[in-house]
């Protein structure tokens, strides 16, 4: 991975460039970007560069040993930490058992999402999380010589997902950590870091990436014309990850517009047989609700800026605008509420809590808000 694989980012990638070049590296840094950013492939191309034996002044040289061990993540002073669902009876239970199906999921798809790598390692209802003994892993192959004499590095993907045990574990190791160490944490929720984590990195802030970054990348890499790019971009918002999906004309994932505006339709007609249909008739997986839900919080914003008329900022088609203007003024009488509601059931779902029970729930809430004036 090399920085010219990252979409725009020129800002963080030349702040990076020069931290090496200056020999000013810092033992822990955190890379806060939200989903789609390029954070992930930001801090792999990082370390690529930091460890090339043969650097340019903008990249490194994607030739050399240390840079295809990188490009195969197999790199010896290199490691990865990352959530994952204890798998017993495969007697999977830290990064280093799923390293292979890490390798498979990053590689092609280096803006890879946690919604993503839960799919593939099929963690089913499982909350993949980073515990203790990955710590105690971490540890352990910090505390071995390095291979080839450069620096051990440890990216740690999703700390937000590490139990505070796991965190305490690691904190005496963070602040001193043996020479030529280097921690880089990868974050996408800034709020959900503990505060013991956070004053102990170095904070490298990763952007939304630029409408022009964007449709460029867009143009050069899927060959999209100039029109169709634009568009694409717009709705996408920042996220690479986004505008794959949006490009991708067979991909197969739920329309979250249309699924929501199905679900508001059946809230306000009060169809409470068809109503029950449709949460029987909802996925499984918790992420997959906590998802939607997100995607939830997301519209009902999106029908605030159309009530408003505030157009410029609307990350809509024309399609789905024309639907949600009529029923952005029901959202709009009740926002506070709408959105209240749905955070609640978001906080709920992440406690475990029957997806059945509380999605019907929210729709005779929703139902209520709807006939609400």
């Amino acid at each position: 991975m090399q920085f010219s694989d990252i979409i725009g980012q020129q800002a963080v990638k030349q702040r990076l460039i020069n931290s090496v070049q200056d020999n000013r590296v810092s033992h822990a840094q955190l890379f806060l970007g939200p989903e789609g950013s390029g954070n992930l492939a930001l801090a792999v191309a990082y370390v690529q560069y930091l460890s090339c034996e043969n650097k340019g002044e903008q990249d490194s040289c994607s030739k050399c040993s240390s840079c295809i061990k990188m490009g195969k993540l197999v790199h010896p002073d290199v490691t990865f930490s990352y959530p994952v669902a204890i798998n017993e009876k495969e007697k999977k239970r830290i990064s280093v058992d799923y390293i292979e199906d890490w390798r498979k999921a990053f590689i092609p798809k280096p803006y890879l999402t946690y919604i993503e790598w839960l799919q593939y390692i099929e963690s089913e209802n499982k909350q993949p999380i980073i515990n203790v003994e990955e710590s105690q892993d971490i540890i352990r192959r910090l505390s071995l010589k390095s291979f080839e004499s450069g620096y051990k590095v440890v990216i740690i993907w999703l700390p937000e997902k590490m139990r505070v045990d796991a965190a305490n574990k690691l904190l005496k190791i963070l602040e001193e950590p043996p020479e030529k160490t280097l921690f880089i944490l990868v974050a996408e929720d800034y709020e959900q870091l503990l505060p013991t984590i956070l004053s102990r990195t170095q904070l490298i802030k990763v952007n939304r990436i630029s409408d022009k970054d964007m449709t460029e990348a867009l143009i050069s890499r899927h060959q999209l014309s100039i029109e169709e790019a634009r568009r694409i971009t717009h709705l996408a918002d920042g996220s690479y990850h986004e505008a794959l999906l949006l490009t991708d004309k067979s991909n197969e994932e739920e329309d979250h517009a249309k699924v929501f505006l199905d679900w508001m339709r059946l809230c306000y007609q009060r169809k409470y047989k068809e109503l029950i249909n449709w949460v029987d008739g909802l996925p499984r997986k918790r992420e997959q609700h906590k998802n939607f839900l997100q995607y939830a919080l997301h519209l009902t914003r999106e029908c605030i800026v159309i009530s408003n008329n505030i157009e410029p900022i609307i990350r809509m088609s024309d399609k789905e605008l024309e639907d949600y203007r009529r029923f952005a003024p029901f959202v709009n009488n009740n926002a506070e509420q709408f959105a209240e509601e749905l955070n609640k059931a978001y906080f709920h779902i992440e406690r475990n809590a029957n997806h059945k029970i509380l999605f019907m729930d929210l729709s005779l809430k929703m139902s209520q808000l709807l006939h609400t004036k």
